[in-house]
């Protein structure tokens, strides 16, 4: 009996000694593997700081945020200069080895027309009065003081109202680069910019009085993002950007006084990339408010007559604005009317995948 009772209290103390012993055990290894898992939390967390001084998030979010802007020699299309439009008119001239060109800025403004860089010789190109009225510097400064307000008697419903419709069709171009075709004075540039819905937005104009127009109107908005705006001068029939290299354009009142709206269009065209989209408003023919009424095949006529009256600006039926851009491959074609006031928004497809007119 005595020596059943010491086996069991000699089993005892083993247990007791191994329970003991387990827990130390434990304790120990928690206090050992515990600050191995916070130092490497702490390690991980630590910035990694680059050859430049930032952080590798810095460094993501900055390319993230820079605002490049992918131009391109006119005649060959082919030279490219890649400029970071984020860090202010620093550029001087863009030289193009294969077309033996350099092409200049003003004012730190590219200007990368066909023109740009040459003496003015005997030839001279044919000239647009649609165009060149625009050129006028006086006509640049009362565009925003009178001469826009008259578009109201055509049904134009105001620029807050025709910017809030241009937006509905550029959603699916928010967070990407905007190009703000004949932009004027830059009455929809300053909108676009402030809307914060873009990358950033390049106000292109053929006209160096507009241009420097925007230019005033901007600086004199300090709420505005100096940083998300890149001024070019382009030619609408040939321009200097990369082949797909902007997500959206808006050509606002403008493809009524294009000299070639074939070319400009086969110039959208290229510079869209896949999915992009195109929104333009313009003037409609004198009958066509009748039209929407009887149809516009009904009072043609009227309007082929009224056409032939001499004018500097070309005035629009909507099928012409259809035929005209579907023949360019841009498609889904959508459209606010009212009145001789037309706004329409066109898509680059994906691969010809997109759906036909709408």
């Amino acid at each position: 009996m005595r020596a059943m009772t010491e086996h069991r209290l000699s089993l005892t103390s083993r247990r007791a000694c191994w329970l003991s012993t387990r827990d130390v055990t434990c304790r120990r290894t928690h206090a050992r593997s515990r600050p191995c898992v916070i130092q490497a939390r702490a390690a991980s967390s630590q910035p990694q700081i680059g050859k430049s001084g930032r952080t590798a998030k810095q460094q993501a979010d900055s390319t993230k945020n820079e605002f490049q802007v992918e131009l391109a020699c006119p005649i060959c299309l082919r030279t490219q200069f890649h400029i970071d439009a984020s860090v202010g008119p620093t550029y001087k001239s863009f030289p193009c080895s294969r077309c033996k060109r350099t092409f200049a800025s003003s004012r730190g403004v590219p200007d990368l027309t066909l023109t740009s860089g040459i003496a003015s010789g005997v030839y001279q190109p044919n000239s647009s009065a649609g165009q060149d009225i625009f050129r006028n510097p006086l006509v640049s400064f009362i565009y925003e003081r009178g001469w826009r307000q008259g578009f109201k008697s055509a049904g134009f419903p105001g620029a807050d109202e025709e910017f809030r419709l241009a937006m509905e069709f550029l959603r699916p171009a928010y967070g990407q680069v905007l190009m703000d075709l004949s932009c004027g004075s830059g009455l929809f540039t300053r909108r676009f910019v402030g809307s914060n819905k873009f990358k950033g937005v390049i106000a292109a104009d053929y006209s160096e009085s507009m241009l420097q127009q925007t230019q005033e109107l901007f600086n004199k908005d300090q709420l505005l993002n100096r940083s998300k705006l890149a001024l070019v001068r382009a030619d609408v029939g040939r321009l200097p950007f990369a082949t797909g290299s902007v997500a959206a354009i808006h050509a606002g009142a403008a493809i009524h006084c294009w000299p070639d709206p074939t070319a400009a269009m086969v110039e959208i065209s290229r510079v869209l990339q896949p999915g992009g989209v195109f929104v333009a408003s313009t003037f409609l023919k004198t009958f066509s408010p009748l039209g929407e009424f009887l149809g516009d095949d009904t009072v043609r006529p009227l309007n082929q007559l009224s056409s032939a009256r001499s004018t500097p600006y070309r005035w629009w039926e909507e099928q012409e604005l259809r035929d005209l851009t579907s023949s360019m491959g841009l498609q889904n074609f959508q459209r606010h009317r009212i009145n001789r006031f037309i706004m329409f928004a066109v898509t680059k497809p994906h691969n010809g995948s997109d759906n036909e007119d709408t």
